[in-house]
Protein backbone atom coordinates (compact mmCIF):
# COMPACT_ATOMS: atom_id res chain seq x y z
CA UNK A 1 0.00 0.00 0.00
CA UNK A 2 2.66 2.30 1.05
CA UNK A 3 4.12 1.74 -2.81
CA UNK A 4 0.72 2.45 -4.08
CA UNK A 5 0.92 5.57 -2.24
CA UNK A 6 3.94 7.00 -3.67
CA UNK A 7 3.48 5.94 -6.73
CA UNK A 8 0.19 8.05 -6.87
CA UNK A 9 2.48 11.16 -5.09
CA UNK A 10 4.24 11.09 -7.92
CA UNK A 11 1.36 11.31 -10.42
CA UNK A 12 -0.59 13.90 -8.49
CA UNK A 13 2.76 15.79 -8.61
CA UNK A 14 2.94 15.17 -12.59
CA UNK A 15 -0.40 16.12 -12.80
CA UNK A 16 0.03 19.88 -11.31
CA UNK A 17 3.36 20.72 -13.15
CA UNK A 18 1.37 19.89 -16.54
CA UNK A 19 -1.54 22.04 -15.21
CA UNK A 20 0.59 24.98 -14.47
CA UNK A 21 2.38 24.77 -18.04
CA UNK A 22 -0.77 24.67 -19.31
CA UNK A 23 -2.12 27.69 -17.52
CA UNK A 24 -2.12 31.00 -19.60
CA UNK A 25 -0.85 34.15 -18.05
CA UNK A 26 -3.12 37.34 -18.86
CA UNK A 27 -2.17 39.86 -20.87
CA UNK A 28 0.80 41.51 -21.29
CA UNK A 29 -0.07 44.73 -20.18
CA UNK A 30 -2.58 43.59 -17.81
CA UNK A 31 -2.44 43.64 -14.14
CA UNK A 32 -4.79 41.23 -12.54
CA UNK A 33 -4.35 40.61 -8.42
CA UNK A 34 -6.07 37.02 -7.72
CA UNK A 35 -7.33 37.03 -3.68
CA UNK A 36 -5.87 34.24 -1.37
CA UNK A 37 -8.15 32.46 0.73
CA UNK A 38 -7.52 32.12 4.04
CA UNK A 39 -9.33 29.65 6.60
CA UNK A 40 -9.90 26.29 8.27
CA UNK A 41 -9.36 23.06 5.82
CA UNK A 42 -10.88 19.96 7.65
CA UNK A 43 -10.83 16.29 5.81
CA UNK A 44 -10.94 12.56 7.09
CA UNK A 45 -8.57 9.45 6.06
CA UNK A 46 -10.26 7.53 3.42
CA UNK A 47 -6.82 5.05 3.82
CA UNK A 48 -7.74 4.41 7.21
CA UNK A 49 -11.38 3.28 6.07
CA UNK A 50 -10.47 1.45 3.43
CA UNK A 51 -8.42 -0.89 5.82
CA UNK A 52 -10.92 -0.93 8.36
CA UNK A 53 -13.66 -2.33 5.42
CA UNK A 54 -11.23 -5.14 3.81
CA UNK A 55 -8.52 -5.51 6.90
CA UNK A 56 -10.35 -8.31 9.46
CA UNK A 57 -7.48 -6.90 12.30
CA UNK A 58 -7.91 -3.64 11.77
CA UNK A 59 -10.07 -1.14 12.80
CA UNK A 60 -8.95 2.78 12.04
CA UNK A 61 -10.60 6.44 11.76
CA UNK A 62 -8.13 9.55 11.07
CA UNK A 63 -9.48 13.74 10.77
CA UNK A 64 -7.16 15.92 9.87
CA UNK A 65 -6.66 19.89 9.42
CA UNK A 66 -4.88 22.84 8.31
CA UNK A 67 -5.23 26.27 9.46
CA UNK A 68 -3.33 28.89 6.26
CA UNK A 69 -1.13 31.54 8.05
CA UNK A 70 0.81 33.04 5.42
CA UNK A 71 0.71 32.25 1.62
CA UNK A 72 2.66 29.43 2.03
CA UNK A 73 2.70 28.13 5.66
CA UNK A 74 -0.01 25.94 7.25
CA UNK A 75 -0.44 24.90 10.95
CA UNK A 76 -1.73 21.39 10.25
CA UNK A 77 -2.26 18.39 12.71
CA UNK A 78 -3.83 15.12 12.63
CA UNK A 79 -6.45 13.15 15.07
CA UNK A 80 -7.36 9.59 14.94
CA UNK A 81 -8.20 6.02 16.86
CA UNK A 82 -6.83 2.68 15.75
CA UNK A 83 -7.09 -0.92 16.69
CA UNK A 84 -4.93 -4.04 15.74
CA UNK A 85 -6.10 -7.60 16.45
CA UNK A 86 -3.64 -9.90 15.24
CA UNK A 87 -3.34 -13.59 15.09
CA UNK A 88 -0.30 -15.25 14.06
CA UNK A 89 1.67 -18.48 14.61
CA UNK A 90 3.94 -17.00 17.46
CA UNK A 91 1.84 -14.54 18.84
CA UNK A 92 -1.86 -13.08 19.57
CA UNK A 93 -2.12 -9.23 20.62
CA UNK A 94 -4.41 -6.21 20.71
CA UNK A 95 -3.64 -2.87 20.58
CA UNK A 96 -6.00 -0.40 20.84
CA UNK A 97 -5.50 3.59 21.51
CA UNK A 98 -5.51 7.15 20.02
CA UNK A 99 -3.54 9.71 19.12
CA UNK A 100 -2.73 13.01 17.89
CA UNK A 101 -0.14 15.21 15.75
CA UNK A 102 0.44 18.69 14.81
CA UNK A 103 3.08 20.89 13.60
CA UNK A 104 3.10 22.69 10.15
CA UNK A 105 3.46 22.58 6.59
CA UNK A 106 5.16 24.66 3.77
CA UNK A 107 3.56 25.04 0.12
CA UNK A 108 6.63 24.44 -2.01
CA UNK A 109 4.04 24.92 -4.90
CA UNK A 110 3.56 28.13 -7.12
CA UNK A 111 0.08 28.59 -7.92
CA UNK A 112 -0.78 30.49 -10.85
CA UNK A 113 -4.03 32.60 -11.56
CA UNK A 114 -6.74 31.70 -8.68
CA UNK A 115 -5.25 27.70 -8.60
CA UNK A 116 -4.80 26.95 -4.88
CA UNK A 117 -3.19 23.46 -4.84
CA UNK A 118 0.12 22.42 -2.91
CA UNK A 119 3.10 20.00 -3.06
CA UNK A 120 4.42 20.41 0.12
CA UNK A 121 6.63 19.18 3.06
CA UNK A 122 5.45 19.15 6.87
CA UNK A 123 6.81 18.35 10.40
CA UNK A 124 4.69 17.10 13.02
CA UNK A 125 5.25 16.45 16.62
CA UNK A 126 3.27 13.09 17.58
CA UNK A 127 1.88 11.53 20.74
CA UNK A 128 -0.02 8.70 21.51
CA UNK A 129 -1.99 6.65 24.72
CA UNK A 130 -3.14 3.30 24.26
CA UNK A 131 -3.14 -0.20 25.82
CA UNK A 132 -1.47 -3.54 25.13
CA UNK A 133 -3.29 -6.94 25.72
CA UNK A 134 -1.18 -9.83 25.06
CA UNK A 135 -3.02 -13.16 24.93
CA UNK A 136 -1.12 -15.94 23.61
CA UNK A 137 3.19 -16.19 22.68
CA UNK A 138 5.24 -18.99 21.78
CA UNK A 139 8.78 -19.50 23.18
CA UNK A 140 11.46 -19.43 20.07
CA UNK A 141 13.65 -22.72 19.69
CA UNK A 142 16.22 -22.49 16.78
CA UNK A 143 16.47 -25.86 16.81
CA UNK A 144 13.94 -28.83 18.07
CA UNK A 145 11.90 -31.56 17.17
CA UNK A 146 8.82 -30.92 19.09
CA UNK A 147 6.29 -27.79 18.21
CA UNK A 148 7.52 -24.41 20.75
CA UNK A 149 5.62 -24.32 23.58
CA UNK A 150 2.57 -21.76 24.15
CA UNK A 151 2.11 -19.67 26.71
CA UNK A 152 -1.87 -17.76 27.36
CA UNK A 153 -1.05 -15.07 30.15
CA UNK A 154 -4.07 -12.54 28.48
CA UNK A 155 -2.42 -10.24 30.52
CA UNK A 156 -3.68 -6.31 29.72
CA UNK A 157 -1.38 -3.29 29.54
CA UNK A 158 -3.20 -0.14 29.96
CA UNK A 159 -2.03 3.94 30.21
CA UNK A 160 1.16 3.32 27.66
CA UNK A 161 2.26 6.14 26.13
CA UNK A 162 4.65 6.58 22.89
CA UNK A 163 5.66 10.13 21.33
CA UNK A 164 7.58 10.23 18.17
CA UNK A 165 8.76 12.86 15.42
CA UNK A 166 7.22 12.77 11.54
CA UNK A 167 8.16 13.96 8.54
CA UNK A 168 5.84 14.05 5.61
CA UNK A 169 5.89 15.07 1.71
CA UNK A 170 2.73 15.16 -0.17
CA UNK A 171 0.45 17.19 -2.46
CA UNK A 172 -3.42 18.46 -2.18
CA UNK A 173 -5.12 18.97 -5.28
CA UNK A 174 -8.41 21.50 -5.37
CA UNK A 175 -11.09 19.11 -7.68
CA UNK A 176 -14.13 21.02 -6.58
CA UNK A 177 -14.68 24.78 -5.13
CA UNK A 178 -12.74 24.56 -1.46
CA UNK A 179 -12.92 20.83 -1.78
CA UNK A 180 -9.62 18.85 -1.97
CA UNK A 181 -7.75 15.66 -2.51
CA UNK A 182 -4.67 14.91 -0.48
CA UNK A 183 -2.02 12.48 -0.47
CA UNK A 184 1.30 12.10 1.52
CA UNK A 185 3.93 9.76 2.88
CA UNK A 186 5.13 9.47 6.30
CA UNK A 187 8.60 9.02 7.68
CA UNK A 188 8.42 8.79 11.41
CA UNK A 189 11.18 8.56 14.52
CA UNK A 190 10.21 7.17 17.94
CA UNK A 191 11.59 9.07 20.84
CA UNK A 192 10.21 7.59 24.05
CA UNK A 193 7.81 4.87 24.64
CA UNK A 194 5.91 2.82 27.73
CA UNK A 195 6.71 -0.69 27.35
CA UNK A 196 4.73 -3.44 29.51
CA UNK A 197 6.91 -5.42 31.86
CA UNK A 198 8.89 -8.28 29.67
CA UNK A 199 6.77 -7.54 26.93
CA UNK A 200 7.43 -4.98 23.75
CA UNK A 201 4.87 -2.87 22.22
CA UNK A 202 4.72 -4.61 18.87
CA UNK A 203 2.06 -1.57 17.10
CA UNK A 204 1.55 1.58 18.41
CA UNK A 205 -1.83 3.84 17.15
CA UNK A 206 -0.70 6.36 14.80
CA UNK A 207 3.11 5.18 14.48
CA UNK A 208 2.51 2.03 13.45
CA UNK A 209 4.35 -1.40 13.69
CA UNK A 210 7.52 -1.68 15.80
CA UNK A 211 8.43 -5.28 16.05
CA UNK A 212 10.30 -5.25 12.92
CA UNK A 213 11.54 -1.38 12.19
CA UNK A 214 12.49 -1.02 15.38
CA UNK A 215 12.41 3.18 16.37
CA UNK A 216 11.64 3.97 12.62
CA UNK A 217 7.91 4.02 11.21
CA UNK A 218 6.49 4.94 7.75
CA UNK A 219 2.76 5.51 6.69
CA UNK A 220 0.79 7.22 4.57
CA UNK A 221 -2.74 9.25 3.97
CA UNK A 222 -4.87 9.87 1.13
CA UNK A 223 -8.18 11.83 2.10
CA UNK A 224 -10.62 14.19 0.81
CA UNK A 225 -11.12 17.78 3.00
CA UNK A 226 -13.28 21.08 2.61
CA UNK A 227 -12.01 24.52 3.58
CA UNK A 228 -14.30 26.62 5.47
CA UNK A 229 -13.34 30.14 4.09
CA UNK A 230 -12.61 32.77 6.06
CA UNK A 231 -11.48 35.97 4.53
CA UNK A 232 -9.05 37.00 1.08
CA UNK A 233 -6.78 38.87 0.72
Amino acid sequence: MLRYATSLLFVMVACLASAQQTTQEPVANDTIVYPTTYGLRAGIDLASLVRTAIDDEYTGFQVMADYRLTKDWYVAGELGTETLDRETNQIDFETTGSYIKAGADYNFYGNWLDLDNMIYVGFRAGASSFSQTLNRFDFYEEVGSFPAPSRFPNEEFTGLTAFWAEIQAGVKVQVLNNVYLSLNVQLKRLVAEDQPDNFDNLYIPGFGRTYDTGEIGVGYFYGISYRIPIYKK
